[in-house]
């Protein structure tokens, strides 16, 4: 399956993806909040190394933060309230109806959607909220993309997944067989001021950056990004990751 798969490769590297990913802003986790039922418990699937879960946990009583990589889940920072469990997407172990948020960040489409939706409605409380969100475009000033993001992206571009194109479409209804009541969400973005050479540490978390280094393109990549740490320097530049979302209300 793509989601093992997947969860193997970012098992590897999860010091380094818990290192390098950027927070999600507040007021994404503050709407969620708002929209659900009650503030008892919410469900976090493939929660990586907790950056959703922690933010959960600050507005929910109890949170339930579920991986399939183990490895993932060592990199997460333990904190009251939360529940850190080694599980598949489809399999939280929670009671029927116990429910009322259920978040997954950049990571559904990774997932068997035909096991999934049956789990979310299963665990969900009526009224619960679904949401889950993904990021891909980097927004920068023009030196940045010519000097960093578009060589990257050029070399790295063949190396994406199916799932990863999903996750730029921004989960299309249609694509994902949502079962859900929409809801219209607000728009959303990380902004970060990072010097170049912390943009770098990122680049290097993606999975499709990974397979073009295990494909011989390490010397390429490193060249590329060295290139650019010169000619940037160690300035702070502003970066801005547009989120995308899709959401709904469990009937």
């Amino acid at each position: 399956m793509p989601h093992l798969a997947n969860a193997a490769t970012f098992g590897e590297r999860s010091a380094a993806y818990a290192a390098a990913r950027p927070n999600y802003p507040d007021a994404l986790f503050d709407w969620i909040a708002a929209q659900a039922p009650t503030r008892g418990c919410a469900l976090d699937v493939a929660t990586g190394n907790g950056q959703a879960a922690r933010a959960l946990g600050e507005r929910f009583q109890r949170v339930l933060a579920t991986d399939i990589s183990a490895a993932q889940v060592a990199e997460a920072a333990p904190s009251a309230g939360i529940e850190y469990k080694v599980a598949p997407a489809h399999q939280s172990g929670l009671p029927d109806s116990s429910v009322d948020a259920v978040t997954v960040a950049t990571a559904l489409h990774w997932f068997d959607f035909e096991k999934f939706w049956p789990e979310v409605t299963r665990v969900s409380k009526t009224g619960a909220i679904f949401a889950a969100w993904t990021y891909h475009r980097i927004l920068a000033d023009e030196e940045v993309e010519q000097a960093l993001l578009a060589p990257i992206a050029e070399i790295v571009d063949p190396y994406w997944s199916d799932g990863n194109r999903l996750s730029w479409r921004g989960y299309p209804r249609d694509e994902v067989d949502f079962p859900f009541h929409p809801i219209s969400e607000p728009a959303f973005e990380i902004a970060l001021d990072w010097p170049a050479s912390r943009l770098v540490e990122y680049l290097r978390t993606w999975s499709a950056h990974a397979r073009a280094r295990e494909d011989g393109l390490e010397a390429a990549l490193r060249e590329t990004e060295e290139a650019a740490i010169a000619r940037l320097g160690a300035d702070p530049r502003r970066l801005v990751l547009p989120l995308a979302m899709i959401a709904g209300r469990v009937a």
